[in-house]
């Protein structure tokens, strides 16, 4: 055997083929460089006074030199005229219960769309109608809704309203939750509904169990966009601000308390999202396993 033959069991790369993976490697380091920067630099001017800003926002402090009293700062009304611990406050309730609420009845709904169409055709509709709603742009429908909200329902600035406009179980969590339930085999159902198993019971106790890591990962990527949400905020729950709208609106008064405390503000809101996504990348990346029926 030739000492330049290619091993077995060994892929060794063309030129060609280590020149477009460079390639790409290079473009993707470049991409993330972009969205890296703006994070490390809001990060660093946090930690300055208002004049080290002003003579230089692209100078890294000293360590001596780092005003971590910024952090402190923030949660003083008075310093920012406006009550960040409010704006967590309502940014954590209203995320976890937009999420939660969101995801089981999606899944409620993806379930019986998805498992019982057989007997009930009309159900089939339920479902182009899903894709259908998802296909019209959002803000078509926002005159729509300021109205309804607003003017029909009364629900504007009423949490214990508004919370019903979550349960729609349609969107994007209906059709992932749809793909996981035609993934599982109907013979679980029908071993349980032998048993004498109510349809409620092995939709709860059989088959929603096995689409938890589909429900994980929804949570988190969902959780992670509501937490940054403020334009829902801005039309319907203004007295009830969010971080996300907290840091909209704060923007044109920043040059009042200091651009760094403003800069805080942000760091502070992206801390939780940051470290969720850091701790279930995984939860979020891996596919769905499901075990087989035993005899």
């Amino acid at each position: 055997m030739s000492l330049r033959s290619k091993p077995s069991g060994v892929n060794l790369r063309t030129r060609t083929e280590k020149i477009i993976l460079y390639s790409f490697f290079v473009v993707f380091l470049a991409y993330a460089l972009t969205l890296i920067m703006p994070m490390i630099w809001t990060a660093y001017n946090s930690l300055k006074d208002a004049r080290s800003y002003n003579e230089d926002a692209f100078k890294f402090p000293a360590f001596s030199e780092m005003e971590w009293s910024n952090y402190v700062n923030i949660f003083d009304e008075q310093s920012m005229t406006v009550s960040i611990p409010f704006a967590i406050f309502n940014t954590v309730w209203r995320s976890v219960g937009t999420v939660s609420l969101g995801i089981f009845f999606s899944a409620c709904t993806s379930y019986v769309v998805c498992k019982y169409a057989d007997h009930h055709r009309w159900l089939n509709w339920v479902y182009a109608f899903v894709v259908t709603i998802m296909i019209i742009p959002v803000l078509g429908a926002t005159a729509t809704s300021y109205n309804l909200i607003h003017n029909e329902l009364q629900m504007a600035n009423k949490p214990w309203l508004i919370w019903t406009s979550w349960c729609s179980g349609i969107g994007f969590g209906f059709l992932m939750q749809y793909s996981g339930w035609k993934s599982l085999s109907w013979s679980y159902a029908e071993a349980a509904f032998m048993d004498g198993a109510s349809h409620f019971q092995v939709f709860w106790r059989i088959m929603l169990p096995m689409i938890k890591p589909i429900m994980s990962a929804l949570f988190v990527v969902n959780f992670i966009s509501a937490w940054g949400e403020y334009m829902d905020t801005v039309m319907y729950m203004d007295e009830w601000p969010s971080l996300g709208y907290m840091i909209y609106a704060l923007q044109n008064q920043a040059r009042f308390f200091g651009m760094p405390l403003y800069f805080a503000v942000i760091v502070v809101s992206m801390i939780p999202t940051l470290a969720i996504f850091v701790a279930f990348q995984e939860t979020i990346m891996k596919n769905m396993t499901t075990g087989g029926l035993k005899g």
